[in-house]
């Protein structure tokens, strides 16, 4: 069974560095073939593609203060983390229904515009003018979102034992090392590659870069993808399933790398980044949970490392 697992391992990172040989050998032509700032789908994943992080931070809080619940730590210790839990949960919801909104704000003025659906400056250098029901939405939908997970997290962890929540426990801190990880490393390469993006090149291909080449800081920030790496991240959600269900387990990893593949493929459609970006944005993610599920001594079907 190890066998079969370490070659599966081995042909993911097969296919992961064959794609990023044609990126390195392809990048432009493909970016060329396939751009399309219209597309709906390319859209859509773009405005709603970041969603896992926040639901990944937000689950671990939850563990938390559940197992602050049924601990038998102080009446002092036990309220202060519930209260940051509280307010680290609550701001992860709030920054993604804000990400979210962002985006959504942008799709509609580029219609009113008569411009591209999917034209956004991922890079924050432009300007924006968010409409008056935006606050107020954010509030909203942002209380409503906190609310519905709190329900949902109450239904999965109530039932949980003392050592089931010591185990979810060490999960949670693993889902926040995962996260802020690989979102550092992402954030670090993006400035200090400094790529322009594929629209910023469709009338004008002659600064196309290959992806091995170090700009430096000039504002531009295609490589890696972000959105590719935060979807990938989704990876993480197996393990807060029971290692005993093994495929509970494996249905999660098939779903979050089904998600992880639409959104890096959105990615090149909608001419935000192009194929190597993508490739090495996933990578990351998918290294870093990897390397967490380890250290947890868990594989993502369950199995206990000795």
């Amino acid at each position: 069974m190890n066998v079969i697992k370490e070659k599966r391992e081995l042909v993911t990172l097969g296919c992961l560095g064959m794609l990023l040989l044609v990126g390195g050998l392809w990048d432009k032509q493909i970016s060329q073939g396939l751009m399309n700032q219209g597309s709906i789908v390319g859209t859509f994943f773009q405005n709603y593609g970041l969603i896992f992080p926040g639901i990944i931070i937000f689950m671990a809080t939850q563990i938390f203060m559940y197992y602050a619940k049924k601990s038998d730590l102080s009446s002092f210790s036990k309220g202060s983390i519930y209260v940051l839990a509280i307010v680290a949960g609550g701001y992860q919801i709030w920054q993604m229904i804000k990400i979210m909104l962002f985006y959504t704000v942008t799709s509609l003025n580029n219609r009113q515009h008569n411009q591209p659906l999917g034209a956004a400056n991922n890079d924050g250098g432009g300007a924006i003018h968010f409409p008056q029901w935006f606050f107020p939405a954010l509030v909203l939908l942002s209380l409503l979102t906190f609310a519905i997970g709190c329900v949902l997290c109450n239904r999965w962890l109530k039932e949980k034992t003392l050592q089931e929540m010591n185990g979810l426990v060490v999960v949670g801190l693993g889902a926040i090392v995962a996260v802020y990880t690989a979102n550092t490393i992402v954030d670090v390469m993006k400035g200090l590659w400094g790529r322009l993006r594929p629209y910023e090149l469709q009338n004008n291909w002659s600064e196309f870069t290959s992806w091995f080449k170090i700009n430096g800081v000039n504002g531009h920030k295609s490589f890696p993808s972000g959105h590719s790496e935060q979807a990938w991240l989704a990876l993480y959600l197996p393990l807060f399933v029971t290692p005993t269900k093994k495929a509970k387990r494996q249905k999660i990893t098939i779903l979050a790398s089904v998600f992880g593949c639409l959104v890096a493929w959105s990615r090149v459609r909608i001419g935000a980044h192009f194929l190597s970006d993508v490739v090495v944005g996933s990578m990351i993610a998918i290294f870093v949970v990897y390397v967490v599920s380890r250290l947890l001594k868990q594989r993502l079907d369950g199995e206990k490392l000795i």
